[in-house]
């Protein structure tokens, strides 16, 4: 019966890798391990912390664009403004030069009626 309990257990360990080299090649590979975890989890806090600082730059471009489109949308009200008034004074102007056109015309008129008046008068005289 102990002969059985004895080669059992030798059986175990074997099966089991249960010897002294192998425990402390269980502790190196566990060492291993964990300096790579370590390694993995300072690459992700790097990556993470990256992703923060573009995601806080895209914040700040989106907030410039933002402002620069209020910017542009206020010039474009100012220009279509400026059109406008630009449309009123040539309509006044154009006004303004048809009146003088008309002014000059019956100067014209007045000016030749008074030529006539005097050349008609000197006739009538001699």
């Amino acid at each position: 019966k102990r002969s059985r309990i004895a080669y059992s257990d030798e059986v175990r360990n074997e099966l089991l890798g249960d010897d002294g080299n192998s425990s402390e090649n269980q502790r190196a590979h566990l060492l291993d391990n964990t300096e790579r975890l370590e390694r993995s989890s300072r690459r992700l806090e790097a990556g993470y912390q990256i992703a923060v600082e573009t995601e806080q730059i895209g914040q700040e471009m989106l907030e410039n664009l933002s402002h620069d489109r209020e910017k542009i949308q206020r010039a474009r009200e100012r220009l279509r403004e400026t059109d406008a008034n630009l449309g009123k004074s040539s309509r006044i102007l154009t006004g303004m030069l048809r009146r003088h056109v008309q002014q000059r015309i019956k100067l014209a008129w007045l000016k030749q009626f008074l030529l006539t008046a005097v050349h008609a008068a000197f006739l009538w005289e001699v």
